[in-house]
């Protein structure tokens, strides 16, 4: 009887504690995640690009890749990659990956909700080394476009690149990418 008493009192004060703790965590967290926009003289180690044709054919299947380089030698750990776009003007059929780097642990599209999510999880003790100047095609997306006008991808809000040993989320510039889409006449 005295256990389940002592119990039935230690369980919601561990809740509040935890509670607490988690809010105070939460609280400090001023670190801005997702992409930034690149100052001069700034110590952004990484770069998120686009690799596509700026003006397409409408029904033309094409590529756009999104490329990760490095100004300063990093160790990954993990990749959180969300891709943003509008499925009422391209649909994207299927998404390839750079064999220089891991497969994905996850990775899905959503066509109701425009939107590309690519998990990458190293495992390996060091991560994956990304040498300066050296880059890695994080997506490759099969698109097929259906509108005329501008169609645009964007790296999404979520979007991480966690650095090794120190699982630090690193800061990185990363810029949107608009093709425009004509008749072809």
């Amino acid at each position: 009887m005295k256990k389940n008493k002592i119990l039935l009192t230690l369980i919601p004060v561990v809740a509040i504690v935890i509670i607490i703790e988690s809010v105070i965590f939460l609280s400090r967290s001023t670190k801005k995640l997702g992409p930034q926009l690149l100052k001069v003289g700034s110590n952004i180690p990484v770069s998120l690009n686009w690799k596509a044709d700026k003006e397409v054919v409408i029904g033309k299947s094409d590529e756009v890749i999104l490329n990760m380089t490095t100004e300063k030698d990093v160790a990954i750990d993990a990749v959180d990659l969300y891709i943003k776009y509008d499925p009422t003007k391209v649909a994207i059929n299927s998404v390839a990956f750079d064999n220089n780097f891991i497969k994905p642990s996850f990775n899905k599209i959503n066509p109701e909700k425009g939107l590309v999510v690519i998990n990458y999880l190293v495992s390996a003790p060091k991560g994956f080394e990304l040498k300066t100047g050296m880059g890695i095609d994080l997506a490759k997306l099969k698109v097929n476009y259906q509108g005329v006008g501008e169609v645009s991808f964007e790296v999404g809000k979520g979007t991480l690149v966690v650095e090794n040993g120190s699982a630090k989320v690193l800061p990185f510039n990363g810029s949107g990418l608009i093709v425009k889409v004509t008749s072809g006449q």
